[in-house]
């Protein structure tokens, strides 16, 4: 067989799933190291117990003190302790083993827990009726990002939300947050509602994105 012309090679079909080189070279190197530390998936997601409370406020405090310390009034910050969200999320996994109504997922590596995800029936009345379920919580370690452990908890979530009937959802993000804001536009969020939080002393800023079809993030 002869060696192909170019524009007979562009005419090829191309196989599924496959990339030619013009596809490559628009992906950026970061795209692109996410993209292999997914598929080599050096970290493993499981539905959390009451014994990983503790590390899940320790990734909880962790990403506040970093990602929210030139967002979030410093008082804000400084109050949030391990022990308070310790008690908090022993509750809520209580909760949930009790009602069936909410799940939470961890992400480990070595043996750690890097990241975490919380889901359940909507909170917010103004969602409800668009998005009857909701993300309540996805916090990955610094360490651990760009690896694909949000997305593929993002995943997680929204297989619990459809298995408790939701096929919608939505959660809530503060405005200023742009890194978490872009990572759910790209997996197909979209603004759906803003809102004040008075936690702060002017008023902190947040934007709901939501997913009409779960059906969408499933496929991750």
């Amino acid at each position: 067989m002869g060696l192909l012309k170019r524009s007979e090679r562009s005419a090829q079909p191309r196989m599924p799933g496959s990339w030619r080189r013009t596809d490559r070279t628009r992906l950026a190197f970061r795209d692109w190291a996410c993209i292999l530390a997914y598929m080599e998936k050096d970290f493993t997601l499981r539905p959390a117990t009451l014994s990983d409370a503790h590390a899940i406020a320790e990734v909880q405090v962790a990403v506040w003190q970093s990602a929210y310390r030139d967002i979030l009034p410093a008082a804000l910050i400084e109050r949030m302790s391990v022990a308070d969200r310790e008690n908090g999320w022993s509750k809520i996994l209580t909760a949930y083993a009790e009602s069936g109504r909410g799940a939470v997922f961890v992400a480990e590596q070595s043996d750690a827990i890097v990241g975490f995800l919380s889901c359940g029936d909507q909170r917010d009345d103004d969602l409800m009726a668009a998005f009857p379920g909701e993300f309540s919580a996805i916090y990955v370690a610094d360490s651990a990002q760009r690896q694909g452990i949000g997305r593929a908890l993002m995943g997680e979530g929204a297989r619990a939300l459809k298995a408790m009937g939701h096929g919608a959802a939505a959660l809530w993000v503060l405005s200023e947050n742009a890194g978490a804001r872009g990572f759910y536009q790209a997996l197909g969020g979209f603004i759906s509602a803003e809102r004040i939080d008075t936690r702060g002393d002017d008023g902190l800023n947040e934007i709901a994105y939501g997913w009409a079809d779960l059906g969408e993030i499933c496929a991750i």
